[in-house]
C-alpha cells in the first residue's frame, strides 16, 4: 500500500467530482451530450452523510466520462477498494433500437452483460429518434415497453425513455433524479466499507506491524470522498480524527522515533495553508511520515474546507493554537533544525492566517460576538508575529531601533534566544559591516529616554548562547577546561547569590569585562538601551571591577591563541542576518531585512494592525498600548504629531487604571511632543500629571524643575490663557465639623484646608471657590473668593473665603481655581486623594483626606420662609351690596416691620375707598371668628343675646369681646396706602376696610316669559333656563280621579353661589431696610346675600285655593330681624279674602333668625283662570300680557342686621367719614318665582287597532289601521310660533254638522318599513265629540324581528290635547320569509 502512494497523490489531484460513468451501446453520446452536460452542476441535493443523515447539498459538481475513454480504463481496478472514490458512482446505459426482435437477439443480452455487476448503480435511457407520425414510431415503444418489463421492477425503476425530436423538461428531470438516487446509493455502500475498513486498521494500530500510511490512505479517501459529494462537515471531521490519531501515535512511547523534518529548503515559509507544497514521494518509503510536514498538511486541508465553509473565523481559531503548539514542538526539535526556522516559521504562519481568513471575512455574515471573537484572534495572531519579528532585530541588530517598552520586554522575556546546533560563522568580507554595528551599538540613548530606567525582563545571555554553539573552541566554554579553577568559582557564585540580583549581574559583568573589555558594554547594550548611563554603573560592576575574588583570574597558561576568540556582539549580529538573508523565507520579510528602514515599516504595520484588531474586538486597553508603540516609532522619526495623538491614548489608559510607573515611562515623551509642537495647554497637563506621580518615580531636582517651567510658561505672556485641572495634585475640603450656618441675605467666612503637592511654595494671584447647590440641579454654581492672594506651600494649608449673603439652602464644595499669569489651575472635590501620600496622614490625625460619599455641606443657609403673613379677620359670609368692614391682619414673623408701608386696591367686583378713615388694632385669636359655614352654639348665642354688639369704634366694647389693652387707634388711609406705626412693628395687626361688594340687578334685563298652559312643561322650563336670573319655578299639578291632592314642586334655590360671591383684596407690603422686601397677596372674601328661599306649595283645594310656604334660610354669622314681609303674585294669582300679600298669620312678623337657622311663612292664594265651560278647546290661565312682572311673584323682606365684624356680617356702614356704623338700618330683600298651572284637557285620541294575525312576514303587505276620535266639541286651530310660541284657542261651532279638516303623517323606519302609499294627507272630522275616523295603511316589512310599528301623527295638534287610547303596541314581530318550494326537493326512498 505505501509503494502507490504517489499514485495515490496523482488521484487526489485528479479527483474533484463525482464521475457518472456512460455506457454508449447504440453510439448516442454525441447527440445527447450537450444536454447532459448542461443540467451539471445538479441544485440543492440531498445526500446522506456519515451518520445517515440527510444533508442539503446546494450543488453537485458530476462529470460525465464514458466508459471507453482512457481516464477510466486507466485507473485501479475495483478490488483496490481504498481507491474507490475515484471510481464512477453511477452508470447510465444509453440504448436506441426500433426491432423488437433485434432487442432480444441482440441488445438484451449485451445489456445483461453489462449490468450484471452487483456493485454498480445503473439505469438505462432509451434514446428514440422517430417522430410520433412515423410508421415505426410503434416498434419503437413496442422496444421500450419490453425494455422496461426486463430491467425494471415495482422497487426501482431503471429506464426513461428520451425523444430527441421532443424537449421535455419532466424528462431531463426524471434522468437526473435517476443520476442522484444511484449516487446516493453509491455513496451510502462506500461510506459503509470505509468506515469498516478504518475501525479494522484502527483495532491493529498497537500492532508491530501497523502502518500509519495504509490508515492514512484508508481514512482520506473517505475525506476526498466527502469533499468531492460536497458533504464538507463529514470531510473536516474526517481530518480532525486523522489529527488526533496521528498525535496519539507521536506521542506514544512506545512507539519508534521518527525523522521531525524541517531540514528541507523552503521549510521556513509556512505551508500551512498550502497543501500542495510538497509531494508525497517521501511517502514512498515505508513509515517515513514526517511530523513537520505532515501537520501542516493536516491543517492545511481542514483550512481548505473550513474556508469552502465560508467559516474564516472557524481558521483563526484553530490556527493560533496549532501555530503555538507547533512553535513548542519546534523549540524541542531546534537543535536540528536550521538556524532560526521556528522564528521564521512562526512569523511567515501568522501573516499567511491572516490574510486568508481576513479576505474571506465578511463582517455582516455573523453574530457580534463571533465577530469580536475573530478580531482577537486576529489581534493575537499580529501580535504573536510581532514578538517573533522582534526577536530578530535583536539578532541582526535591528533592536536598538525597536523602543524595549514594557510590553516588549514582556514579549520577549516569553521568547528564548534560538538554539541551534552550531551558530552561524561570520562572513570573511563583513569587517565595514561589523565596525558599523559596533558603532550602532556604542551610541547614547537620548535625554528622554534615559530618565528612566528599564524593566528588566529581555533575556540576556545572546553572547553566551552564541559562542557556545559555534563550531570551535570559543570563550563560551573555557570553564569547562578549568578544572583547577571550578572549585573557586561555584564558591563565588554561591556568594553572589547572597547578595542578590545585583551581586549576580557584577558577577557577570566582572566575568565578560575580564573576557573583552567592549563585552561589558555590548552586553548592557543588548539587555537594555536604556539602562543608565556608563558614567553611573551599578554597585555590583563596581564591586567587581575593585578585584574581588568572586570571578576567578584567568590562568596564565591560558591564551587567546590555543583558543579561538570569543565573537563580539557585532560579529553575531552579522552572522545571523547573513544567514537569515540566505533563507527561503517569505518576501516581505526578505524585504525588512534588507534594511533597517524597510524593517521598521514591517513592524510598523504588524504593529498597527496588532492595535486596529484589538480596538475592533473591544480590547481597548491592548490596542492602546500598541498604540504607544507604534507612537515611539513616530517620535523617532520627527513626525511628533502622530506620536502626540497617540501618547495622549496611552496616557489616558495608564492615567485611568493607575499604571504610575508605566505613566512615567510615556508622559516624558508627550510632553516633548507637546513643548515642540507648540501646544503649551497640553505641555503644561502633562507636566502637572508628572508631578502629580508618586515621589518614588521624580526624584526631587526633577520635580522642582518642572514647577519652574510652569510658573515660567504662565508668565511669560500665553497668547491664550490655559486652564489645568490639578485634581490630584491640589486637593481641599471644609475645617471638618458641622457645616457653617447663615441666614438668608447674611455675609460670612468659610475656612477652607487646602492640600499643595508642589515641591516649593507657589503664589497664586488669587483663589476662588465654588459653590454648588444640593437642592437644585438648574442653579448654577456661586463663586466665591479668598480675601487675600495666598501662597500655597507644600502639604496643608488654611485659606479663608468671603462669602457674600447667598440663596437659602444646602451648599457643597465645587471647584477650586487658583490663577498664576494666564494659567488657570482648577481642582475639584471629587478627585481621588491618596492617604498615604504626600497630600494626607494617618486617620486619626487632621492631615488624612479621603473621598466622601456622598458629599458633606459645607455651608447651610436657612431655607425660604416666610417674614410676615396677611389673611382676612373675616373671609366668609359677608352681606353683598351693603358697606361692611373687611379686617386684614398683618403679622411679622420673628421680622421687625418698622417703617413698612401697605398698600390696599380692590379686586373685580369690589369698591373700595382710596381716601378713608379707618381703624388699625391689635389682633387676638380670641376674636378670630371661625370661618367654616357653621358657628359654634356659644358665639351664636352671644351675638343673639346682646344687641349691642362692638361696632369697631374706639371706646366701644361688650363683655363678650373686652377691649385689648395694647394700643388702638385710627388711620387715615390715603391713595389707597398707609404706614404702620411703630407699635404694630412686631405685633399681629388688624386693618380695618370699608368695602362694597356688587351684585348685578335681577330686574334689569329680565326677558319675557309668557305663560304657555297649552305647551308642554319644559319648553317653559328651558326658557326660564335661558332668562339672565333665574327663577324659582312652582308647578301645580292638577287633582287625580281618586281626589288625592298631589303636588308635585320644583324649586331652584336662589343662593348667591361661592364663586359668583368671591371678590379679591390685593395686599401690598414694602418693609425691611429700605423697603427693600416686599410681600404680596390677593384675599379672598365672600359676600353672599341675607337669606336663601324655598318655595313649595303645601296644600291645594278643590276650588282652586293654594297655601305656599317660604323658607328663609340665614345666610349670615349674624343675628337677623325680620320687620315686614309681603308678596306680589304674578298675573292669573289673587291673595284670599282681599289680603295685601302679608304672611298669614300675620303675628309672624317681626321675626327673629339666628346665625345660619331657618323660619318659614305661609300665603294663602288662587288662580283667577276661568273655571272650563263647555265647548271650550283651552284652559286658559288669565289674559295674556307682555311684561316680565306678569310671570314672576315676587316676596320683599325687610329686615335689620345685628352682627360683630370681628365674627361676620354686621349693619352696613352709611358715613363714609366716620368709623362707626349704624346698628338699625332696615335693609330689603327681594326674591322672584313663577307659578306654573299644568295642561288640564285632551281633545283628540289616536288609537292602533291591532294588528292581524298571523304577524307580518318579511316581502308581504300588510294593513295597519288607526282610529282617531274626538274628544270634545269644537274646532281646533293651533298656530304655533317659534318665537313667542303663541296659542290661540277658538270657541266652539254651533253647528255640529261642520267638518274639520285635518292633516296627519305616517311616520315609519325606512330600514324596517316600505310604505305603499302616501305618508301624509288629509282627513275630515266631525266637531261632535265621539267622532271616528279609521286610517289604513299598507306597509312591506324588510327586516325580520322584533321591530317598531308605523305611528300616526296630527300634525295640527299639540301633543299634550292629544291622548293614545287605545295604546298600541310598541314593538312587532315580524317573521322571516317563507321558504319557496321550487327550490325545495323531496328524497325519493
Amino acid at each position: 500500500m505505501a509503494s502507490s502512494l504517489s499514485q495515490f497523490q496523482m488521484m487526489k489531484s485528479a479527483s474533484d467530482r463525482l464521475v457518472v460513468a456512460i455506457e454508449d451501446v447504440s453510439d448516442l453520446w454525441p447527440v445527447v451530450r450537450e444536454n447532459f452536460e448542461a443540467r451539471v452542476p445538479f441544485r440543492r441535493v440531498i445526500l446522506n452523510n456519515k451518520a445517515r443523515n440527510p444533508v442539503l447539498v446546494e450543488k453537485l459538481p458530476v462529470e460525465y466520462i464514458l466508459t471507453t475513454d482512457a481516464r477510466l480504463r486507466g485507473r485501479t481496478p475495483l478490488e483496490q477498494s481504498p481507491f474507490w472514490f475515484r471510481h464512477p458512482y453511477a452508470s447510465v446505459v444509453l440504448v436506441a433500437c426500433e426491432d423488437l426482435d433485434e432487442y432480444k437477439q441482440l441488445l438484451k443480452p449485451r445489456l445483461k452483460q453489462i449490468v450484471q455487476n452487483e456493485d454498480r448503480e445503473w439505469f438505462i435511457v432509451f434514446v428514440s429518434k422517430t417522430p410520433a407520425n412515423d410508421p415505426n414510431f410503434k416498434h419503437t415503444k413496442k422496444v421500450y415497453l419490453r425494455l422496461e418489463a426486463d430491467f425494471s421492477s415495482k422497487k426501482r425503476e431503471r429506464c426513461c425513455k428520451l425523444e430527441t425530436h421532443i424537449v421535455d423538461p419532466a424528462v431531463w428531470e426524471d434522468i437526473e433524479h435517476k443520476v442522484v438516487v444511484c449516487i446516493q446509493h453509491t455513496l451510502d455502500r462506500r461510506v459503509q466499507f470505509y468506515e469498516e475498513e478504518v475501525r479494522r486498521l484502527s483495532e491493529h494500530r498497537f500492532m508491530p506491524a501497523w502502518n500509519f500510511c495504509n490508515f492514512f490512505v484508508v481514512k482520506e479517501s473517505l475525506a476526498i470522498m466527502f469533499e468531492m459529494a460536497h458533504l464538507l462537515e463529514d470531510a473536516l471531521r474526517e481530518y480532525d480524527e486523522l489529527e488526533q490519531i496521528y498525535l496519539e501515535i507521536v506521542n506514544s512511547p512506545n512507539m519508534k522515533v521518527r525523522e521531525f523534518g524541517g531540514t528541507d529548503a523552503g521549510d521556513e515559509r509556512s505551508a500551512i495553508l498550502d497543501a500542495s507544497r510538497k509531494p508525497f514521494a517521501q511517502f514512498q518509503l515505508e513509515d517515513a511520515v514526517k511530523e513537520f510536514d505532515f501537520r501542516q498538511y493536516l491543517f492545511a486541508r481542514q483550512a481548505v474546507l473550513l474556508f469552502y465553509l465560508n467559516r474564516p473565523a472557524e481558521v483563526a481559531a484553530r490556527a493560533f493554537p496549532f501555530i503555538m503548539a507547533f512553535s513548542r514542538s519546534l523549540l524541542q526539535h531546534e537543535k536540528k533544525l536550521p538556524f532560526c526556522l521556528r522564528e521564521l516559521w512562526v512569523l511567515t504562519a501568522c501573516l499567511a492566517v491572516v490574510k486568508a481568513s481576513a479576505e474571506r471575512f465578511t463582517p455582516r455574515s455573523v453574530t457580534p460576538d463571533v465577530e469580536k471573537d475573530f478580531y482577537r484572534l486576529q489581534a493575537d495572531l499580529y501580535l504573536y508575529a510581532r514578538t517573533k519579528l522582534l526577536r530578530l532585530a535583536d539578532l541582526v541588530g535591528y533592536g536598538s531601533r525597536i523602543e524595549k517598552s514594557p510590553c516588549n520586554s514582556a514579549a520577549l522575556s516569553m521568547s528564548p534566544w534560538p538554539k541551534p546546533a552550531v551558530w552561524p560563522p561570520v562572513p570573511a568580507d563583513a569587517g565595514s559591516r561589523i565596525l558599523a554595528k559596533q558603532q550602532s551599538l556604542s551610541e547614547k540613548p537620548d535625554a528622554i529616554v534615559s530618565m528612566r530606567r528599564e524593566l528588566p525582563l529581555a533575556p540576556g545571555i545572546l553572547l553566551r548562547e552564541a559562542n557556545r554553539r559555534r563550531a570551535s573552541l570559543s570563550a563560551g566554554n573555557i570553564l569547562e577546561l578549568m578544572d583547577s579553577n571550578r572549585n573557586s568559582f561555584k564558591e563565588g557564585f554561591r556568594r553572589s547569590e547572597s547578595m542578590g540580583e545585583d551581586g549576580r549581574s557584577g558577577l557577570k559583568s566582572s566575568y565578560l569585562s575580564s573576557s573583552n573589555g567592549n563585552l561589558a558594554a555590548e552586553g548592557a547594550s543588548v539587555n537594555s538601551p536604556r539602562s543608565v548611563p556608563p558614567s553611573s554603573p551599578t554597585p555590583g560592576l563596581t564591586h567587581a571591577r575593585s578585584g574581588s575574588p568572586l570571578v576567578p583570574p584567568l590562568s596564565p597558561s591560558v591564551s587567546w591563541g590555543s583558543i579561538d576568540r570569543p565573537m563580539k556582539l557585532g560579529e553575531i549580529q552579522v552572522a545571523a542576518e547573513d544567514a537569515l538573508k540566505a533563507k527561503d523565507c517569505d518576501e516581505s520579510l526578505q524585504k525588512a531585512l534588507s534594511s533597517i528602514e524597510e524593517f521598521e515599516e514591517l513592524y510598523l504595520e504588524l504593529t498597527r494592525a496588532a492595535a486596529d484588531n484589538f480596538h475592533r474586538s473591544w480590547r481597548k486597553r491592548h490596542g492602546v498600548v500598541l498604540d504607544g508603540e507604534v507612537a515611539a516609532v513616530h517620535y523617532r522619526r520627527g513626525n511628533l504629531d502622530s506620536a502626540s495623538k497617540l501618547y495622549e491614548k496611552v496616557c489616558a489608559l495608564y492615567a485611568g487604571e493607575r499604571w504610575h510607573a508605566l505613566l512615567a515611562e510615556v508622559l516624558p515623551r508627550l510632553s516633548d511632543c507637546q513643548r515642540h509642537l507648540g501646544d503649551w495647554a497640553g505641555y503644561l497637563s502633562s507636566c502637572i500629571k508628572l508631578l502629580s506621580l508618586d515621589r518614588g518615580l521624580l526624584i526631587d531636582e526633577e520635580r522642582r524643575s518642572l514647577q519652574s517651567e510652569i510658573v515660567r510658561l504662565a508668565h511669560s505672556g500665553l497668547r491664550t490663557p490655559v486652564s489645568l485641572d490639578v485634581s490630584v495634585l491640589i486637593t481641599f475640603t471644609s475645617k471638618g465639623g458641622p457645616p457653617l450656618e447663615l441666614c438668608e441675605g447674611d455675609p460670612g467666612t468659610l475656612q477652607v484646608t487646602v492640600w499643595s503637592g508642589f515641591p516649593d511654595d507657589i503664589s497664586l494671584e488669587s483663589l476662588s471657590l465654588t459653590l454648588v447647590t444640593t437642592f437644585s440641579a438648574d442653579e448654577g454654581a456661586k463663586v466665591v473668593k479668598s480675601a487675600d492672594a495666598p501662597v500655597l506651600n507644600p502639604g496643608k494649608n488654611s485659606v479663608s473665603i468671603l462669602l457674600p449673603p447667598q440663596r437659602p439652602g444646602s451648599y457643597v464644595l465645587g471647584v477650586l481655581t487658583g490663577h498664576i499669569g494666564e494659567v488657570k489651575l482648577r481642582s475639584h472635590t471629587c478627585c481621588y486623594t491618596s492617604a498615604s501620600s504626600c497630600k494626607g496622614g494617618p486617620p486619626d490625625s487632621d492631615d488624612y483626606l479621603s473621598q466622601e460619599k456622598p458629599i458633606r455641606p459645607v455651608l447651610e443657609v436657612s431655607k425660604p420662609r416666610a417674614l410676615v403673613s396677611a389673611q382676612a379677620a373675616v373671609s366668609w359670609r359677608l352681606l353683598i351690596g351693603e358697606p361692611q368692614w373687611v379686617g386684614i391682619v398683618i403679622e411679622p414673623l420673628d421680622y421687625s416691620l418698622e417703617g413698612a408701608l401697605v398698600t390696599i386696591s380692590a379686586g373685580p367686583g369690589l369698591d373700595m375707598d382710596l381716601d378713608q378713615t379707618t381703624c388699625l388694632e391689635v389682633f387676638e385669636e380670641t376674636c378670630l371668628a371661625s370661618t367654616s359655614n357653621e358657628v359654634g352654639p356659644s358665639r351664636t348665642g352671644a351675638v343673639e343675646a346682646n344687641g349691642d354688639v362692638n361696632t369697631g369704634h374706639e371706646g366701644t366694647s361688650t363683655a363678650q369681646h373686652p377691649e385689648p389693652s395694647v394700643k388702638n387707634e385710627v388711620v387715615h388711609v390715603k391713595g389707597g396706602q398707609v404706614d404702620l406705626p411703630n407699635w404694630a412693628s412686631h405685633l399681629s395687626s388688624v386693618l380695618w376696610l370699608r368695602v362694597v361688594a356688587h351684585v348685578q340687578d335681577e330686574n334689569s334685563g329680565a326677558e319675557l316669559l309668557p305663560l304657555l298652559p297649552t305647551s308642554p312643561r319644559h319648553s317653559l322650563n328651558r326658557r326660564l333656563s335661558l332668562s339672565k336670573c333665574a327663577k324659582d319655578v312652582v308647578t301645580i299639578e292638577s287633582a287625580s280621579e281618586a281626589g288625592d291632592t298631589v303636588t308635585r314642586i320644583d324649586s331652584s334655590r336662589q343662593a348667591t353661589s361661592t364663586a359668583e360671591g368671591m371678590r379679591t383684596v390685593n395686599v401690598k407690603l414694602d418693609f425691611g431696610a429700605g423697603r427693600s422686601r416686599t410681600f404680596e397677596r390677593a384675599i379672598a372674601v365672600q359676600f353672599t346675600k341675607p337669606f336663601r328661599t324655598l318655595t313649595r306649595v303645601v296644600s291645594k283645594g278643590n276650588d282652586g285655593t293654594l297655601i305656599l310656604q317660604v323658607t328663609l334660610t340665614s345666610e349670615l354669622v349674624a343675628s337677623i330681624t325680620i320687620l315686614d314681609a309681603r308678596l306680589e303674585l304674578q298675573a292669573g294669582f289673587v291673595h284670599v279674602n282681599g289680603s295685601d300679600g302679608r304672611p298669614s298669620p300675620s303675628w309672624l312678623v317681626p321675626l327673629q333668625l339666628s346665625a345660619t337657622s331657618e323660619g318659614a311663612l305661609l300665603f294663602v292664594v288662587r288662580s283667577t283662570s276661568p273655571v272650563i265651560k263647555e265647548g271650550s278647546a283651552i284652559l286658559s290661565n288669565g289674559p295674556i300680557v307682555y311684561t316680565s312682572k306678569a310671570l314672576e311673584s315676587q316676596l320683599i323682606v325687610e329686615y335689620k342686621i345685628s352682627g360683630e365684624r370681628r365674627i361676620g356680617a354686621h349693619a352696613p356702614v352709611r358715613d363714609r367719614d366716620a368709623s362707626v356704623f349704624e346698628d338699625q338700618a332696615t335693609l330689603t330683600f327681594t326674591n322672584s318665582f313663577v307659578l306654573q298651572m299644568p295642561v288640564l284637557e285632551q281633545l283628540v285620541a289616536i288609537g292602533m287597532l291591532p294588528v292581524p294575525i298571523p304577524g307580518p312576514r318579511v316581502g308581504q303587505q300588510v294593513i295597519f289601521q288607526w282610529r282617531i276620535e274626538r274628544l270634545k266639541e269644537g274646532w281646533i286651530k293651533e298656530k304655533n310660533v317659534e318665537g313667542d310660541g303663541d296659542q290661540e284657542s277658538l270657541p266652539s261651532s254651533s253647528n255640529a254638522e261642520d267638518m274639520e279638516e285635518l292633516e296627519y303623517e305616517l311616520q315609519a323606519s325606512t330600514e324596517n318599513w316600505m310604505v305603499a302609499g302616501r305618508k301624509k294627507g288629509n282627513i275630515l272630522l266631525s266637531s261632535k265629540m265621539g267622532a271616528r275616523v279609521v286610517i289604513s295603511m299598507a306597509c312591506v316589512p324588510l327586516v325580520a324581528g322584533h321591530v317598531h310599528p308605523p305611528s300616526l301623527c296630527l300634525a295640527n295638534i299639540s301633543r299634550a290635547h292629544i291622548s293614545s287610547s287605545p295604546a298600541g303596541p310598541h314593538i312587532v314581530c315580524v317573521l322571516p320569509p317563507a321558504l319557496c318550494s321550487t327550490l325545495c326537493a323531496s328524497k325519493v326512498l
